[in-house]
């Protein structure tokens, strides 16, 4: 077993770290996704594979470890922890840890800062579903401000009367209704939770007769640093997880019931950021059950979730109207005059685009986005899932969709979204982590049942140590560089709300991310109000320096909290004009001066 999965390992890695480090040390390899790469996941993926290699050349050294290995299992300890494992309650105790760590680590690893505007949009949208609206008024004198008050991830109709996240609504929505109670933080952690006895308990169904395949995949899903960590911030990553499988829990039940509840589950699921992930997850399944001629089941969510498909497409011309701007939305403004069916065609014609923006170059970022995958999770999850790949596939049935949704999500990513952005770990194939789990379990044994009785003990004292590694040195290292990353902008973002302007100008020509600090309140009630200096015009800026206090962060200010300068780009020179404006003008000094945030 140990010469099989170090042969995974060291193919995997020599397949894709040539592609990825090719394009990430390219002139211009300075996006978000190479520093990733070259400071975070390939010192990872180099140990792991020089380790593996170490198994293949020295053979006296698998050996020495081999014999050691069955010493360890036959001690009465490790015996008494293997029996401990196979408890139910030892799986309760493994799912409420992961929650307490993700809970715990939002406040102490993420500083309950969400980073990236993704995780912000979903606080955005929560506050606006808190007071039970879909779209929060727009008070008139800033509505020609709103491009500037939020540049990414907001829905506005013309004229700005009113405005979202452009997400979709149901992970906010989660958010808002524990918000109530004063636990919108426990939301993902809950989720991360229940996802482990979910695959515990998928695993026991589909394998009752080997109760240790659902230790093995609760345990491999328990370690995996990217669930860890990607359950400490409102990622609707970590409640796809959790609502695919759900699904899959229901749908294998095979009875009314059991159907009745995955379609409800993947309405919710549908809509809780972007209609294409659980899809992704879900079609496997079904194009299976048309292998096996199970008409009627495919019938059934064939009719479902195209009734679902377009009640998602159509939301936002449904919450705009049940909001009551007089306007429709731009986004779907071809409804106004063709019906329905116009958001239809507007949501199509975004797919063009997206097909249409498609570049070779989107290979090397998958390629990065795979080596990040794989250097998230437990080592022997990867491992064991490519060497079980082709058998998976050609047994049919669930294993078989369970490694067609694998592949397809990068195979779709790639066309339509190669680039992540931020992220712990590949989080595009986050819902995926479960399927993943599942492969690896039934792997395991696979590979077990061909070994003798000393084999198999040397494998169980492996498993427990790749754990281990991944609880006591790989989570922790993976803590830290989140720590890191995300304390500068939490800092940068406390201080400019401590700033006594009333309006701070974001100037983020050359310094990386600082678009991301232009973060407001949706009801515009805080203050200061946070603009972003290149999405005015001189006549705005002028605007403003004549009746408000202005303070400036710019790359200069940015260094002071340790954020990187990145090289100026093109597209944001006007971002330098506004400045002069800015600096001739003086803001009405002395009535407001220009101020600085320190």
């Amino acid at each position: 077993m140990l010469e099989r999965l170090s042969r995974a390992w060291i193919g995997a890695a020599a397949t894709l770290l040539p592609v990825a480090a090719a394009f990430s040390w390219a002139p211009g390899g300075r996006a978000l996704t190479d520093r990733f790469f070259r400071e975070q996941d390939l010192p990872v993926i180099l140990v792991l594979a020089v380790a593996a290699a170490m198994f293949r050349l020295a053979p006296r050294l698998a050996d020495h470890l081999a014999a050691f290995g069955a010493r360890l299992a036959n001690s009465p300890a490790f015996k008494t922890l293997e029996a401990v494992a196979r408890r139910p309650w030892a799986i309760t105790a493994l799912a409420a840890s992961v929650g307490v760590v993700a809970g715990a680590g939002g406040w102490l690893i993420c500083a309950d800062y969400p980073l990236s505007m993704d995780e912000f949009m979903v606080e955005f949208g929560s506050k606006i579903h808190a007071h039970g609206q879909l779209l929060a008024h727009v008070a008139e004198p800033w509505r020609a401000f709103v491009p500037a008050l939020q540049p990414e991830f907001a829905f506005w109709p013309p004229g700005a009367t009113a405005w979202t996240s452009s997400y979709l609504p149901i992970n906010s929505a989660m958010r808002a209704l524990a918000g109530l109670l004063g636990a919108q933080w426990l939301v993902s952690p809950i989720l991360a939770a229940f996802s482990i006895l979910a695959v515990y308990g998928i695993a026991r169904r589909l394998w009752p007769e080997r109760p240790g395949a659902a230790v093995v995949a609760a345990v491999l899903l328990g370690t995996s640093s990217q669930l860890l960590i990607t359950a400490m911030t409102p990622y609707a990553m970590t409640a796809h997880l959790a609502f695919n499988l759900a699904w899959l829990w229901l749908f294998l039940r095979g009875n009314r019931l059991g159907h009745a509840g995955a379609i409800v589950v993947g309405f919710f699921a549908c809509g809780l950021h972007q209609l294409v992930f659980h899809l992704l997850f879900v079609a496997p399944f079904l194009f299976q059950a048309l292998l096996e001629r199970r008409w009627r089941v495919v019938a059934l969510y064939s009719v479902a979730y195209g009734a679902i498909g377009l009640f998602w497409i159509e939301y936002w011309p449904i919450a705009t109207s049940l909001s009551g701007p007089a306007t429709i939305p731009a986004l779907h403004h071809a409804a106004a005059s063709t019906g329905g069916g116009g958001a239809i065609a507007v949501f199509g014609a975004h797919v063009i685009d997206l097909l249409r923006d498609f570049s070779f170059g989107g290979i090397g970022l998958m390629a990065k986005n795979l080596v990040r995958f794989a250097a998230w999770q437990n080592p022997l999850l990867v491992a064991l899932v490519l060497t079980g790949a082709a058998a998976a596939f050609r047994s049919g049935g669930v294993l078989r969709a369970l490694i067609l949704g694998l592949t397809l999500c990068p195979l779709a990513m790639l066309v339509l979204l190669p680039y992540q952005g931020h992220g712990w770990g590949y989080r595009y194939l986050h819902g995926f982590l479960g399927s993943a789990a599942l492969l690896a379990a039934h792997q395991w044994f696979k590979l077990c049942d061909a070994m003798q009785t000393r084999g198999r003990s040397v494998a169980r004292v492996g498993f427990a140590c790749a754990a281990l590694m991944s609880i006591v040195v790989l989570a922790p290292m993976r803590a830290w560089q989140a720590h890191a990353f995300i304390n500068p902008y939490a800092r940068a973002n406390s201080a400019i709300l401590q700033s006594k302007a009333e309006i701070v100008l974001v100037d983020d020509n050359d310094a990386w991310f600082t678009r991301d600090l232009v973060r407001n309140d949706p009801y515009l009630e805080s203050r200061p109000l946070v603009m972003r200096l290149a999405s005015l015009s001189d006549e705005q800026v002028q605007q403003l320096c004549a009746g408000h206090t202005l303070a400036l962060f710019d790359a200069n200010v940015a260094g002071r909290f340790g954020i990187e300068r990145d090289e100026p780009r093109p597209g944001q020179t006007p971002a330098v004009a506004r400045l002069r404006v800015v600096s001739r003008l003086g803001c009405g000094i002395p009535r407001a001066p220009l101020r600085e945030i320190g």
